[in-house]
């Protein structure tokens, strides 16, 4: 086990059984609720349930689109029934939709009672689960109802992994070559080594990453500047995730971002902040690992309501977040319509050019 400390609350690494019991008897709770979905509930709790004294099992149904208030009224109405008080604690146990959601219900029930995290996929080990943004989509948009809120502690288990389809493994990666362009030399220095996922060293990667989403959530908890450069690749990214709910047919969170990457990489090259050799390097390492699954993007002219509507504008505008070479990154930054256009349909056809796997 390995423990790394920030104002952000502890993080620990390593196998649950070696230490989750006494930080959940650390905490001295007078009951331990567990929130799951189908999945995990069915793969990963039990290795989990048998360290909690008597835990009272939450079950969600899976899936982006579950991600909103009416699951939020299951969970209060289910911590009631189950007798939830605020000397109780919850772990979720999940990916970054558990994680999010079940934090964002935590938080609100009777003003706040303490949670975990123990994050079940790659995306919510690498992300979702570091930085206490939590929250549900709200009328199609993402994340459009939440807070700000640590938890009182994450554990990241990879052998979690091991319970995961490859094209999961591939959507949590997008987050971490996010981390390695906008913040982390070292961190581009190892994805970019490697001709696959299954080469990388997860402890090696998982202290890096840590390292770098830390960092940037400690130096502006609120994101009112720099942890905005945390937002590269998802205002493109979260649009075709609305767009795709939108139309029932959801794509994963990875696939988009990685999108959303490529297009905003794009844009940074076309406005003169990235350089091509650069621009080369990204498109190559987000093509050779995180391949998203061949999608029908839809035109730019479907993608560009979703873009105005992010939660992220300010003074009627969205600022994007570019960067400006591989481990820097700009935020706030203003993009013409036309470039927008112009960067997604280039992006466009390079994925019904380009093999993605």
């Amino acid at each position: 086990m390995k423990i790394f400390s920030s104002s952000l609350g502890p993080i620990y690494s390593g196998d649950v059984r070696d230490g989750l019991k006494k930080v959940i008897d650390d905490h001295q709770p007078l009951s331990v609720f567990i929130i799951c979905d189908e999945n995990t509930a069915r793969c990963c709790v039990p290795k989990i349930e048998y360290l909690v004294d008597n835990p009272r099992i939450i079950v969600t149904k899976s899936g982006e689109q579950n991600k909103n208030l009416e699951t939020c009224k299951y969970i209060w109405s289910a911590l009631i029934e189950k007798g939830a008080d605020r000397d109780s604690i919850i772990l979720n146990v999940g990916g970054g939709v558990v994680c999010d959601m079940g934090g964002f219900a935590a938080a609100c029930f009777q003003r706040g009672i303490r949670f975990g995290h123990i994050p079940t996929t790659l995306l919510s080990m690498s992300d979702a689960s570091i930085g206490g943004k939590l929250g549900v989509d709200y009328k199609g948009f993402k994340n459009y109802i939440g807070l700000i809120q640590n938890p009182s502690f994450i554990w990241i288990d990879p052998s979690f992994l091991e319970t995961l389809p490859p094209l999961e493994i591939t959507s949590g990666m997008a987050e971490i070559v996010k981390h390695a362009i906008i913040g982390s030399q070292p961190l581009w220095d190892i994805v970019s080594g490697v001709k696959t996922i299954n080469e990388l060293n997860w402890a090696e990667i998982f202290e890096e990453n840590i390292a770098v989403k830390v960092k940037i959530v400690e130096s502006d908890l609120r994101e009112q500047g720099l942890r905005k450069v945390l937002n590269f690749g998802h205002t493109i990214g979260h649009a075709l995730e609305s767009f795709y709910l939108a139309s029932r047919n959801p794509v994963t969170h990875g696939q988009c971002v990685a999108i959303g990457m490529l297009t905003e990489s794009r844009i940074a090259v076309s406005m003169g902040l990235l350089n091509s050799a650069d621009f080369e390097s990204i498109t190559q390492v987000i093509s050779r690992l995180l391949s998203p699954e061949v999608v029908s993007l839809p035109g730019v002219e479907m993608v560009l309501p979703w873009i105005g509507g992010d939660k992220k504008k300010s003074k009627g505008r969205v600022g994007f977040s570019l960067p400006d070479k591989i481990g820097s990154c700009g935020w706030d930054i203003p993009v013409e319509e036309n470039a927008i256009i112009e960067s997604f349909e280039w992006v466009r056809a390079q994925v019904k050019s380009v093999p993605f796997r």
